[in-house]
């Protein structure tokens, strides 16, 4: 199913790839509300406001690891729109990068783990009522696989792929658990893309990230609720 005339939330909208996810919803006549931790340092957004399908979008703020945050972002999305259609997970931090045999602080790892797994399970709580009034919600996770461990694990970025592992872990379940209720859940890996986190020589534009993570997801049959893909529809070990 299309995206098109969708209400759809995205959280770390500010730059990079849930900014780009944005610009294409809009694109294609869907209600956006992007969210960023801080409004005032989402200038792409506030051009994308200023665009041609400004009216369409909504800029929350909202600090995934802030129960308060969460709950007032809830609220203002509640005055706005009856249901939420696409909940797409976007928001994450990489962490240390270096960490070998673990060398990372204790602090810096949890710090990674609380926005890219405890995060998104906060949020997915938080907005659950307004995901089920939709006909047909989808919950969409950008995970990576540096996160797989059948995709033979290649060492160091520890706090990174323990994070993702959680995040492909809880979006897994939340299918099982969800599939009744219509909820359809994927896990998405973008590729290497050139973003802030990704670096300037990645592969793949966020443009084309993007585009092939919405493909597989437009395409997506509820009884594959729960699987791994990458940005091009192949299946990514777990």
């Amino acid at each position: 199913m299309a995206t098109k005339d969708r209400n759809v939330l995205i959280t770390g909208a500010g730059r990079g790839l849930g900014l780009e996810w944005a610009r294409q919803e809009l694109a294609i006549g869907s209600t956006v509300i992007a969210t960023a931790r801080r409004k005032a340092e989402a200038a792409g957004l506030a051009e994308l406001a200023r665009g041609p399908q400004g009216a369409a979008l909504t800029i929350l703020e909202m600090d995934v690891t802030d129960d308060v945050s969460v709950a007032a972002c809830v609220r203002a999305v509640a005055e706005r729109v009856d249901a939420v259609d696409d909940l797409v997970h976007n928001a994450g931090i990489y962490g240390p990068r270096g960490d070998r045999a673990c060398d990372a602080a204790p602090d810096e790892v949890r710090r990674v783990l609380e926005v890219n797994a405890i995060g998104p399970y906060r949020v997915t709580r938080a907005f659950l009522p307004l995901l089920r009034k939709a006909s047909s919600p989808r919950i969409l996770f950008v995970t990576s696989r540096m996160g797989s461990i059948g995709d033979a694990p290649g060492g160091s970025s520890y706090a990174y792929r323990m994070s993702k592992s959680a995040l492909n872990m809880l979006g897994a379940n939340l299918a099982h658990d969800l599939g009744d209720g219509g909820v359809l859940c994927l896990l998405l890996h973008p590729g290497w893309v050139q973003t802030r986190m990704g670096g300037d020589k990645a592969p793949l534009r966020a443009a084309e990230a993007v585009a092939g993570m919405r493909r597989v997801v437009d395409s997506a049959t509820p009884a594959q609720s729960g699987s791994f893909f990458d940005y091009s529809g192949a299946v990514v070990p777990w």
